[in-house]
């Protein structure tokens, strides 16, 4: 587990400080410091990932519970049917001995052939195939589930495993940023690098939705053309037909040309690289992941950016404005910052606060990273309201910023 205060001792030479921007040492500095947080963002993504398919699994293990439970109850009622008609017969044909149909687990083999025989002589309101096929969805119902803890298990095993593996890459990140020494000459070039990542991938956006959006125009232009053919088809079809019965009038006045169909809507438009106007939220060594819309366990959806960063790290005000702190089942200790722009930003699973409610600056501290609620390793859930409104996918903020 991570843990609250982290120090290094610098090995082997550190770049030097004041260096001029654009100069190849600041730039061979940031090169390295960024692929390493390339590095722990991965191994964040991992955990991540492996948090959602925990929380799938949950969700899934929960149906299964519920169709075992309702084909066990069918098959304890199909049972109790069969152990009334069973007693039935054997009452009316004056027999003593008869076995009642034990547990449904041991069916097949407690079902007797004098049994089976007399019940099936009888009116019985369940037919003996039925509860037979009953039987084989309960086994069926069992195994599935055995097979989703089984996974659940391994999925578990896993998380842990890759837990160990990023919280190795954040601290090896720290060692890396230790021994490079990061001046403002560096920050400088890191932020280089991310404005020119963000630009990149705005251009793949933008390219991707105009080659998606020139497919639909070439499938609506072929649509009527299509149309176009059939109906002359249609035309021609009927023309053969009126001149066969001798009717020389060779055009159907009373067809209606075909509908163009709608044009294919718009994609919408890659947004602009922007660091809107905030700081990172956290101070200090951290990864983080694009977890918008990972399933979460109760069927809820993730709306935020996970961090994972070690317990007791600085968080601070992405923005200037006020700070609000609560306490709820899912986030434990959060808080909430409403910018002066009207943005909202939201923070959980803090250990704990720092101050109370107030106004703040930006890069202002208000708490510390930590694990409360439903959090496993250590780290910050943070969300993005524009206006105050409902959340937006905040990764590209702090991918810009961080």
């Amino acid at each position: 587990m991570l843990t609250a205060a982290l120090s290094f001792t610098a090995v082997g030479p550190a770049a030097p400080a004041g260096a001029e921007h654009g100069t190849e040492a600041a730039k061979q500095a940031a090169r390295e410091i960024q692929a390493a947080r390339d590095r722990a963002n991965a191994a964040a993504q991992a955990v991540f990932d492996a948090a959602s398919n925990i929380d799938t699994l949950t969700i899934e293990i929960a149906d299964a519970e519920v169709e075992l439970a309702a084909v066990e109850a069918e098959a304890n009622e199909m049972r109790a049917a069969l152990e009334e008609s069973a007693i039935r017969r054997f009452t009316r044909s004056g027999g003593s001995d008869f076995i009642l149909l034990g547990d449904f687990d041991d069916a097949n083999n407690d079902l007797t052939t004098e049994v089976l025989a007399s019940v099936t002589q009888d009116t019985a309101t369940v037919e003996l195939d039925d509860f037979d096929e009953v039987i084989k969805q309960v086994d069926a119902a069992r195994e599935d589930l055995e097979q989703r803890r089984e996974e659940e298990q391994a999925a578990q095993e896993r998380y842990t495993e890759l837990q160990e593996v990023a919280e190795a890459e954040i601290v090896r990140l720290s060692e890396i940023e230790a021994q490079r020494q990061i001046d403002e000459e560096i920050e400088h070039e890191l932020q280089a690098q991310r404005e020119e990542r963000a630009r990149q991938a705005a251009a793949a956006a933008a390219a991707q939705a105009a080659a998606d959006q020139a497919a639909a125009d070439q499938a609506a232009a072929q649509q009527p053309n299509a149309a176009s053919a059939a109906a002359t088809d249609t035309s021609t079809s009927s023309n053969s037909n009126s001149n066969s019965n001798g009717n020389s009038n060779s055009n159907n006045s009373n067809s209606a040309p075909a509908a163009a169909p709608e044009p294919a809507p718009a994609p919408a438009p890659a947004p602009e690289p922007t660091r809107n106007g905030i700081v990172c939220p956290i101070r200090g060594n951290y990864a983080f992941a694009d977890t918008w819309g990972a399933p979460r366990s109760g069927g809820r959806s993730h709306q935020g950016v996970d961090m994972i960063a070690p317990s007791g790290t600085p968080l601070v005000a992405v923005e200037s404005g006020t700070v609000r702190f609560s306490n709820n089942r899912l986030g434990g200790n959060a808080a909430w910052v409403t910018g002066n722009s009207g943005t909202k930003y939201y923070y959980a699973h803090l250990s704990s606060f720092v101050g109370g409610n107030r106004s703040v600056s930006q890069g202002e501290q208000i708490g510390r990273n930590g694990s409360t609620g439903n959090a496993g390793t250590p780290h910050l859930h943070f969300e993005v309201h524009p206006g105050g409104g409902r959340a937006v996918n905040p990764y590209p903020y702090v991918a810009a910023v961080c």
